[in-house]
């Protein structure tokens, strides 16, 4: 079932925002200077040098933390948010169905019956 973003995810769906591939990647060629900064800054390898010239391998990996951008002295290295934002109206009937699915999840484990029963 989808579950609906909760505190910490801004209004995203929980299910897209917790897979990968939710930011792309992009080095400005002209304005890396080669120093290989970013590759030691990201934990999951999202560089590789090409040319003298940090290049993105996989934006799947990319967790968006940004660590790449704050090591870049150059500022050649841009991270995109592609998450897909929900309306307010979305994100209410999701977190209705949320709920009603812990509840039942809760009555499962404790015991209780279920209404009507």
């Amino acid at each position: 079932m989808l579950r609906c973003a909760r505190s910490g995810h801004g209004g995203y769906w929980k299910g897209f925002y917790d897979t990968k591939m939710a930011y792309k990647v992009t080095v400005e060629g002209r304005r890396c200077n080669g120093c290989e900064e970013c590759l030691e800054a990201c934990t999951v390898g999202m560089f590789r040098m090409q040319n003298g010239k940090a290049l993105p391998v996989e934006d799947k990996e990319c967790m968006g933390c940004e660590s790449c951008v704050g090591v870049c002295d150059e500022n050649a290295i841009a991270i995109t948010d592609t998450r897909v934002a929900l309306s307010n109206t979305c994100q209410s009937l999701l977190s209705a169905l949320d709920e009603m699915e812990t509840e039942t999840e809760s009555r499962r484990t404790d015991g209780r019956s279920f209404p009507g029963k």
